[in-house]
């Protein structure tokens, strides 16, 4: 096998490839297979997830396959400058027998004395890496970023370490008319949805976290991704990206919808309350489940704890009272995304839960379980 990549083309493909390698958890941990045909496909697998990076830019001169441990290269790929006028490397020279592979370089510097470099590299049997079904016909076709921003603003409320097999993943609801994106703990809810055209019937699905974070950081922003539903797998494609992820099926996402029908609210100043809670976070207990007292009474918000006090008075009273402790990090954590002019609190007395809306905007909801008083 042998072909030439440019420099900053191959260099984007191993940070996307990266996202998956780090997190391996198969029998082939670290590795990474180059499969070049008509064009070169980059693979590589943690397990659950397959990433296939196609290059944009490649000449290929002889056609194989070869499989590499991605650690052995990265740092040394990594620190190449790709070449501007008459400084730095053009490109990368992979050149692979059955034993060994060979990456060559050329460094342009200015003295116009090049540098000619050569790692080796071993090579193991390409047999090894598991064989991936080619992408079929779409079932949904959706913005990139309506991906993207869906997943970073429920992701932060996801543990993928917790023993409730539904909650360890990013719940996607779809619609004919919008696509819900949801993530829980627990203790703390998001759920945040965005207008689609779907021909899809109603259904949701439970995306691996593992794959959420991976489509958040791999995909291109404002591209068009082609997605498939199949069985326990997800098959998506964009650009020249094509990723395979497991599905979490089994145990159905919590239905947790019921939730948010609560009699009692206040509505109070966004920006205001954010400010002071963002404020407080340094000198919040871990020990003590980051307590933090929300006290709204009359005209009145106090967010207080053990060590530091916010006072502030509104020209008109609120329209209950509520007296409650929280989880200050949690709640940082939910409010970080919510915009508009005002928030609402929903709740309901005697029950062990608050609810946060937008006023101006229905499409962003959080749910936040309350600390048992000291």
């Amino acid at each position: 096998m042998e072909f030439k990549i440019p420099v900053d083309e191959l260099q984007g493909i191993i940070s996307r490839l990266s996202n998956v390698v780090k997190v391996n958890e198969s029998g082939i941990t670290g590795m990474i297979l180059i499969d070049a045909g008509d064009d070169v496909k980059f693979k590589a697998t943690d397990g659950n997830v397959n990433l296939v990076v196609t290059a944009k830019e490649v000449e290929v001169i002889e056609k194989g396959k070869v499989l590499l441990n991605l650690d052995k290269v990265k740092g040394y790929i990594m620190k190449f400058v790709p070449l501007i006028e008459d400084y730095g490397t053009k490109d990368f020279h992979f050149v692979v027998s059955d034993k060994l592979g060979l990456i060559k370089t050329k460094t342009c510097f200015q003295s116009g004395k090049p540098a000619y470099k050569k790692l080796k590299f071993e090579v193991f049997k390409p047999e090894l890496y598991p064989i991936i079904k080619p992408f079929g016909e779409a079932q949904l076709i959706v913005n990139s970023n309506i991906l993207k921003r869906g997943i970073n603003r429920v992701l932060h409320c996801v543990n993928p370490g917790e023993v409730r097999k539904a909650i360890t993943g990013v719940g996607i609801t779809i619609l004919q008319d919008s696509i819900v994106f949801a993530g829980t703990n627990g203790v703390k809810l998001a759920e945040f949805s965005i207008d689609i055209n779907a021909d899809l019937i109603q259904d949701t699905k439970v995306m691996s976290y593992n794959l959420a974070s991976i489509l958040r950081s791999t995909l291109d922003d404002d591209a068009q991704v082609f997605v498939i539903f199949d069985g326990r797998y997800i098959y998506i494609k964009s650009n020249n990206l094509y990723i395979i992820g497991n599905l979490i099926i089994g145990e159905d996402f919590p239905n947790y919808r019921p939730m948010f029908d609560l009699d009692r609210v206040i509505s109070f100043p966004r920006v205001d309350f954010i400010d002071t809670i963002h404020a407080v976070m340094d000198v919040l207990d871990a020990e003590d489940n980051h307590r933090l007292t929300l006290n709204f009474n009359d005209k009145t918000l106090t967010i207080k704890n053990d060590r530091v006090d916010s006072v502030q008075t509104f020209d008109e009273p609120f329209e209950s009272n509520l007296d409650i402790d929280v989880n200050g990090e949690f709640l940082d954590s939910l409010l970080h995304d919510f915009i508009g002019e005002s928030l609402e609190l929903n709740f309901t007395d005697g029950n062990n839960y608050i609810v946060f809306k937008a006023s101006d905007n229905e499409k962003h909801t959080a749910l936040l379980t309350v600390v048992k008083r000291r």
